[in-house]
Formats: structure tokens, C-alpha cells, sequence
């Protein structure tokens, strides 16, 4: 996210600083279920690396939220701002993970499957207030 001016006067103050990078500082782990999973919007854009792990016992889906609910959830939002996140496929040898579009305002750019025994990390990135575009990295 980025770091805007959010007082009257237009300057950013200390407070928001340390505020931003605090955020920045703190990883959030999510243990998928061994299910088909829908993202989190609060989750995903909490500020610092996201990292959901999940031991599939069989190919499985891992939705993202819809635009519109990932615009919901940025403050000080504009275009261009960027989230990341890593999928970590813990199944021994096979069960990949596929990145899957929520229901409107998503673009996948690219290979969206998480292989087996492999992570991968993504990049998503607003082009408007209610669309982004995920990028494998």
C-alpha cells in the first residue's frame, strides 16, 4: 500500500509513518483448510507478506476476492498500488493449487498453478479502484 498525506495540510506525518511500516514488518500466515478456499480481502491486503500454506490431498482451487471487495479493503488506494502474497503447496508429490479469478474485477496475468512441493509468489496490482491484475513472479 502506498504512503499517502492523510492530514488536513497534505503532509504525512510520523505517526503514519511508523504506522505504515509497522505494518509492513508483520507477516501474516494463513493455514488453508484442504478445501476449496476463497482469499480473505482483509487478510490479503494486511499490510505485510501474506503467506498461505495448504496440504492438498487433491487439486484444489484458491480463489482471490472480487475487485470490488479488494478495493474495499485499501486505504489510501490509487492506481498502481501493489499487494503480494506466496501460496506454499506442502503436498509431497502431486495435488497442485490453482490460482482461480474471484466472480469480477480480477485479471491472473500468466501461470497461476502452485506445483506440489513448490511456492510461488504473486503480485497484485490496481489498474482502477475496483480491478487488479495478478502477476505470478
Amino acid at each position: 500500500m502506498p504512503l499517502k498525506a492523510n492530514s488536513t495540510d497534505g503532509a504525512i506525518t510520523r505517526t503514519r509513518i511508523e504506522a505504515w511500516a509497522a505494518a509492513k514488518e508483520k507477516a501474516t500466515v494463513v493455514a488453508a483448510a484442504d478445501e476449496a478456499t476463497t482469499q480473505s480481502a482483509a487478510t490479503l491486503l494486511a499490510g505485510g507478506p501474506v503467506i498461505y500454506t495448504m496440504t492438498p490431498t487433491a487439486g484444489r482451487a484458491l480463489t482471490t476476492p472480487t475487485g470490488a471487495q479488494l478495493g474495499a479493503a485499501v486505504t489510501d488506494e490509487v492506481v498502481g498500488t501493489s499487494f503480494e502474497f506466496t501460496v506454499v503447496n506442502l503436498a509431497g508429490a502431486t495435488h497442485a493449487i490453482t490460482l482461480t479469478a474471484g466472480a469480477s474485477g480480477v485479471t491472473l496475468v500468466g501461470d497461476a498453478v502452485v506445483e506440489a512441493a513448490t511456492s510461488s509468489s504473486f503480485v497484485g496490482v490496481f489498474t482502477a479502484a475496483d480491478t487488479v491484475s495478478i502477476y505470478k513472479k
